[in-house]
């Protein structure tokens, strides 16, 4: 999840990345008429991130150049409203002031849609995650569903609720003599060091962060078992900014119905984290 693998970027809190070169598209005059005027004026949508989180938004070291999943999506939204995106990175803390003083128009940043956040915010759900187990490739005889993990040792990120979801799971299906040993270690590169000299047989991690390890690192991981704790990423919005919130579901809707949010996906390897509806606020826990 977003707070549990940071990577430091050096860049600065709160600062605005314009996405240079990029004109403002024709977009489509039929969506942009949904926008709010004060919206069109400007000409351009503010999105709210904070890095860094591949495949979702990220950029590669010594380059300021944003990329991701997020990002992508967020360019193409924009482009389809005729207006141009920019970005502006804050620390996690800072998303929601953000937007509900109303600095930024929306955020769009693997943030999970909460009920306890809607009280504040509107979600516009567009990405499906959830925690997974996974290993090496030379453990994928032995340990095939989350109960083989029973008696086994599973390194999880410092400090996350990914702790006690390997905890809890592994009481509800482990004998109690035999639960998974659950040891805290900070960050995913010392948690395959672990699994590669046998100190662990597995770790957590969010299903977006396999599938990018699964596309970096081709046939050398695999998921174990099936995806636990699903909830979904949302792009949110002001309570009081509902127009604006329309006129992007629209536009979800519209890039889904042309396959741009599946080319989006597949450019990342995220297909399975696709959605099959953009549902306005659907958490409901």
């Amino acid at each position: 999840m977003k707070t549990t693998l940071p990577i430091i970027l050096g860049l600065a809190s709160a600062t605005f990345l314009s996405l240079a070169g990029i004109a403002q598209a024709a977009g489509d005059e039929k969506l942009a008429a949904a926008l709010p005027e004060v919206v069109r004026t400007a000409g351009k949508l503010n999105f709210t991130i904070s890095l860094a989180y591949p495949p979702m938004e990220y950029n590669d070291a010594g380059s300021t150049e944003l990329k991701g999943f997020d990002i992508d999506l967020a360019k193409a939204i924009a482009e389809r409203l005729g207006l141009t995106a920019e970005f502006q990175n804050v620390e996690f803390p800072q998303l929601i002031p953000q937007v509900v003083t109303g600095r930024s128009d929306m955020i769009i940043t693997a943030f999970s849609d909460k009920v306890e956040r809607q009280t504040q915010l509107d979600f516009i759900d567009y990405f499906k995650t959830g925690n997974v187990f996974y290993s090496s490739a030379d453990h994928q005889a032995e340990i095939k569903t989350e109960a083989d993990l029973c008696g086994k040792t599973v390194a999880v990120a410092t400090g996350t609720s990914w702790v006690t979801w390997a905890e809890e799971l592994g009481k509800s299906i482990c004998p109690a003599d035999k639960l998974i040993t659950v040891i805290q270690i900070p960050t995913q590169a010392e948690h395959i060091m672990q699994i590669r000299q046998g100190r662990a047989q597995a770790s957590v991690i969010g299903l977006e962060g396999l599938l990018d390890l699964m596309k970096q690192e081709p046939g050398k991981f695999y998921q174990i078992g099936t995806v636990g704790d699903v909830n979904h990423y949302g792009i949110a919005f002001a309570k009081a900014n509902g127009e604006l919130r329309d006129a992007v579901h629209a536009t979800l809707n519209a890039l889904k119905a042309d396959g741009t949010y599946a080319q989006i996906l597949d450019r990342y390897g995220l297909k399975e984290a696709g959605v099959e509806e953009f549902k306005i606020n659907g958490a409901t826990k």
